[in-house]
């Protein structure tokens, strides 16, 4: 039976019959969705739904949803770009009553059973009871923007948007110390192990069949079609059709779309082809930091840039300033959406800018992946010189290595060019590589062995035979982006109830950017910027003092605030009287000999700092209360 709506949101279910336990879940993520609650339950499973009201804003869009036969009930999280075109090719053998993405996911359901996910295209995370098979069923997209946990509870199989609906009902919490080490060692936990241990995620492309107690993966096997580009033309060519084809289809919505605009070449190419697209001004977004101005420069060039884009293209532009008060203020409530440590100084402006930009916005954009997508980090020009190395006759490079002095090159980049196996290479680039980070875990949980084996076998699923380049990108597409970058883009948005759209990493684009030789995104000619083939093929949309501006990471004063205004937060935090219990996981002798040491200049340690800082708050948050 179907249960009355509430005013709340988030999508959660179980394999049994349990409408108390599935109402409790949903309340724990209510602020993904503010606009409708339901719950559907019938022997053998129980499905919960909070609704962020997009696609069709009347009731007839209320989950948990049926299919017209009333065989299937979804719980669904996302977006289906593609859902028109596939309901105008379907309704003459559906009955539709509704205008929702949801209800045509159904009814391919209905036609094609687990088929239907080769032809839809967009995010999503969603859970299908199968009546006639008795079969819940879980599904991610194959990029993993819309994140879904899932646990083993007394036979059933229990899941949710957020872990923070799941922890609560394992029956010892017991923290997972691989992953712990893992975070650590980069600053967020990826693969399918979550900080909790028995709480796993679903990995993007994989689906999972329940039924009688028993689970059955599939890993999706999409094809996606993309013309030959036999040579760089025909790769310029093409990129601008397919570029603006994929920002139409992400700006469907019955609520207004914004973005958030950075001084980067993605987010303002963006704001270019959506100024062209809308026949509306765009709300545009940007953060600024509170600093001295002599700083000014260094920390805000980014929004300077945001700002001059926004009058360039004539957005309805705003901006946040960031304090290190705010920062003081928030991050409590941001490690709390999180539910996992992350030390990425990023979230906090993330999350304020979607607290502003939910007064007048549901929907953002954002340039998330691409510069994985078109190639576009600095460190990329180093994955090509490696590639082109490693052609070099192993004899040769062995005799050559050696002689080449340290002040040319040094020790980490020896072993870089000597790398035994794509892991240590990938690794080389993505750890911490702060001179103390590796003191400040104890002693009594690290075994990097066994955190090494577990990343090795999740990062080697990435990798090409055939590139290097391709390979190592790859790899950061399904670890650091997805379980970093993109969480980071999902959560800080739906705590505020925005849904954040990330266009370069639609599924046609990821395919386009297989098909695109390694030379023509980052030419060994280029020593300060990537990206070339986007800029080449999209200078028309680009404004001339972006064009030609050199690729500046985006720059926090996290650094300079833990030696000022956050100096006495970082040494009440890390000290081991903060929150009992945490003694058996940290080195808190070794993480305030870090912390001094930055904070006198001696050492560098922000980014160990703040992972202490981060796990801190969340261990006091999540474990002892």
């Amino acid at each position: 039976m179907f249960y009355n709506p509430y005013i709340m949101c988030g999508i959660s279910g179980i394999s049994e019959e349990n409408v108390r336990l599935v109402e409790e879940m949903i309340s724990k993520t209510s602020h993904r969705g503010p606009d409708d609650r339901g719950v559907f339950s019938e022997p053998g499973v129980t499905l919960g739904h909070c609704r962020l009201s997009i696609q069709d804003l009347s009731y007839a869009g209320h989950q948990p949803m049926k299919s017209s036969t009333g065989r299937y009930t979804i719980v669904f999280n996302g977006e289906i770009y593609n859902f028109k075109k596939i309901r105008d090719g379907i309704k003459s053998k559906h009955k539709f009553i509704s205008g929702t993405d949801t209800e045509v996911i159904l009814e391919l359901f209905e036609e094609y059973g687990l088929n239907c996910l080769n032809k839809i295209s967009g995010i999503y995370a969603f859970g299908i009871w199968d009546s006639l098979k008795k079969e819940l069923i879980l599904c991610r997209d194959n990029v993993g923007v819309k994140p879904l946990y899932y646990a083993y509870l007394n036979g059933s199989i229990v899941f949710s948007s957020e872990m923070k609906s799941l922890y609560s009902l394992m029956p010892q919490k017991e923290i997972n110390i691989n992953a712990l080490n893992c975070y650590f060692r980069l600053g967020y936990v990826t693969g399918e192990e979550t900080i909790w241990q028995g709480i796993k995620r679903l990995l993007p492309g994989n689906t999972i069949i329940f039924s009688k107690g028993e689970e059955k993966r599939i890993v999706s096997n999409k094809q996606i079609s993309i013309p030959n580009l036999e040579n760089i033309e025909d790769a310029k060519s093409y990129i601008p059709k397919l570029l603006k084809e994929v920002l139409e289809d992400q700006m469907i919505s019955d609520v207004p779309v914004g973005l958030f605009l950075s001084g980067g070449i993605d987010s303002n190419l963006l704001l270019s082809l959506m100024s062209e697209i809308s026949d509306k001004k765009i709300n545009t977004y940007s953060s600024l930091f509170r600093v001295a101005e002599e700083d000014n420069e260094k920390f805000n060039s980014d929004a300077i840039y945001a700002r001059k884009s926004s009058e360039f293209f004539d957005s309805n532009h705003t901006e946040i300033n960031i304090s290190e008060q705010s920062i003081i203020d928030s991050i409590e409530d941001v490690v709390w959406h999180m539910d996992e440590p992350n030390s990425n100084s990023s979230l906090l402006p993330n999350y304020l800018l979607a607290k502003k930009a939910s007064i007048n916005n549901k929907v953002i954009l954002s340039g998330e992946g691409g510069d994985e997508i078109f190639g576009g980090y600095d460190r990329y020009r180093s994955y090509r010189m490696i590639e082109s190395w490693r052609k070099i006759p192993s004899v040769l490079r062995n005799l050559a290595l050696p002689m080449v002095p340290r002040k040319i090159l040094n020790l980490k980049n020896k072993n870089r060019l000597n790398y035994e196996k794509l892991t240590d290479l990938y690794l080389s680039f993505a750890s911490n590589s702060e001179i103390k980070s590796g003191r400040i875990v104890s002693l009594n949980i690290k075994d990097d062995t066994k955190l090494y084996e577990y990343l090795d076998n999740h990062l080697k699923k990435s990798y090409y035979s055939n590139s290097i380049f391709d390979s190592l990108i790859n790899a950061e597409i399904n670890s650091w982006l997805v379980d970093d970058y993109l969480m980071r883009a999902d959560k800080m948005s739906m705590s505020h109830g925005i849904e954040n759209r990330v266009p370069f990493l639609d599924e046609r684009l990821i395919q386009l950017s297989r098909n695109l030789k390694s030379s023509w995104k980052y030419p060994f000619k280029n020593t300060q910027r990537g990206k070339q083939i986007l800029i080449d093929s999209m200078a028309a949309e680009i404004p001339d003092f972006l064009l030609n501006k050199p690729k500046k990471g985006w720059v926090s004063p996290i650094s300079k605030w833990l030696r000022e205004g956050l100096k006495d937060m970082a040494h009440e935090t890390i000290n081991k009287n903060y929150v009992s219990g945490s003694d058996k996981f940290i080195n808190f002798d070794a993480a305030e000999d870090v912390l001094n040491g930055h904070i006198n200049r001696e050492t560098y340690g922000a980014q160990s700092i703040w992972s202490v800082i981060t796990f801190q708050i969340w261990y006091k948050k999540f474990i002892s209360t």
